[in-house]
């Protein structure tokens, strides 16, 4: 869902990213690493912990 995500992102002229994800969300976290995304760091968020991702498209 994600690359396909990227790819309409790529048909709309965007060149890059921004996905988020809950630092216990694995699978997510997974998914965004395996396409090609580069952690920026960890945000705060309504008392939350978010991490978040950026992926050239």
């Amino acid at each position: 869902m994600l690359r396909l995500n990227l790819e309409k992102c790529r048909e709309r002229g965007m060149t890059k990213v921004m996905v988020t994800c809950s630092p216990q969300n694995v699978a997510s976290a997974r998914t965004i690493i395996a396409n090609d995304s580069v952690y920026e760091k960890d945000v705060h968020v309504d008392g939350k912990v978010i991490q978040r991702y950026w992926i050239e498209v």
